[in-house]
């Protein structure tokens, strides 16, 4: 869920998360692709995420999969114990 209020009803936060020592062998493509197929299946207008930027890897498979950077929530996250900036990033399904 993106916002519990009415008029966010047809956009949705995702999340795809790979353990490091699985990383680099399709899983993530694998997994984001059908979180696209799924979010037009239930009927959703848009998807949403939050990455970070030094996940490059992860930064270049979104753009490869349609999605485009929107905006930067400055400090957003604690990683490691220091503040981390993140990527705001939309695709519309």
């Amino acid at each position: 869920m993106f916002n519990p209020r009415e008029a966010y009803r047809h956009v949705t936060d995702i999340s795809v998360y790979v353990e490091r020592a699985f990383r680099g062998k399709g899983i993530g493509r694998i997994l984001l692709t059908r979180l696209v197929e799924l979010g037009r299946e239930r009927g959703f207008h848009k998807l949403v995420l939050s990455a970070f930027p030094t996940n490059t890897n992860g930064m270049a498979l979104y753009e490869k999969l349609g999605f485009r950077t929107v905006g930067v929530y400055e400090e957003q996250g604690m990683l490691d114990g220091r503040w981390v900036d993140t990527i705001i990033m939309e695709r519309l399904v």
